[in-house]
């Protein structure tokens, strides 16, 4: 029997670790996946933040645990698999949302700047996937979703160090996907284009307008994504309704690379 749009998008029983997930994209995503039935494990670097998104994702009816940890700090890996496992008793999902930015000028850039980038943007997310993917590989339908970058497809002025952990990471899906899928593990990416975050939003209001303006002008929608907005493909990514999909890379731009 076919199975209904609803039900290759449920992910009841099913238990997710997002990365990130105090704000931004990785708070909505948290927020989509909980909403779709999975039990959620928001995991970042502020424990307010965690909690924050954890409580909201209680008060709506679902199951949520928050924990800190540092993407960067290998030996802090371990937590949230072992929140996830003794709150749920399994683990299905990882989105690896967490990453930093630090956007410079080649000129500008430093030694430790590159190391800090790729510390938490690739050798974390590679190393926090190693350590999740014997949990997500018992239910034979696990998901690994990475996000990645516009920067990481096209060199992008400012964001050298930036693009290129990006790429890596897109890199570093792809070989995950060849290694793991035939074990029980589907691995893809998710690339956002320019969404309204706090990371990339600068304070001041007549900068941010500019700012919007500018990033706006930069795609074929003619504006920045809501966070909200990558929760679909995220959910996509993470459920049955991409069966049949591994080492891809799903880009959501509005157009910016079309």
């Amino acid at each position: 029997m076919t199975a209904s749009a609803s039900q290759l998008f449920d992910l009841s029983g099913r238990v997710a670790l997002v990365t990130g997930g105090s704000r931004g994209i990785g708070r909505a995503i948290a927020q989509g996946l909980a909403g779709a039935g999975a039990r959620v494990v928001v995991a970042a670097r502020s424990a307010p933040g965690c909690e924050e998104t954890a409580h909201a994702i209680v008060a709506a009816g679902g199951a949520a645990a928050a924990v800190a940890f540092d993407l960067a700090d290998l030996e802090s890996h371990a937590r949230p698999i072992e929140v996830a496992l003794d709150a749920f008793g399994r683990l299905d999902v990882l989105v690896n949302n967490g990453g930093i930015l630090r956007p410079h000028f080649l000129e500008k850039l430093s030694a430790s700047e590159i190391d800090e980038l790729h510390a938490t943007n690739v050798r974390g997310p590679v190393m926090l996937a190693r350590a999740a993917f014997p949990h997500l590989a018992q239910g034979g339908r696990g998901a690994i979703v990475n996000v990645t970058a516009v920067a990481g497809h096209a060199p992008m002025q400012g964001l050298g160090a930036y693009g290129a952990s990006k790429a890596a990471l897109i890199n570093w899906t792809r070989v995950m996907a060849r290694e793991w899928t035939p074990r029980g593990v589907r691995v893809n990416g998710l690339t956002p284009g320019s969404v309204a975050t706090e990371m990339i939003l600068p304070r001041d209001p007549g900068k941010q307008a500019k700012f919007r303006e500018e990033m706006a002008a930069g795609n074929l929608v003619g504006r920045l994504a809501a966070p909200e907005e990558m929760v679909g493909p995220a959910l996509f990514l993470a459920s049955d309704a991409s069966s049949f999909m591994t080492g891809q890379i799903l880009v959501v731009d509005g157009g910016m690379l079309a």
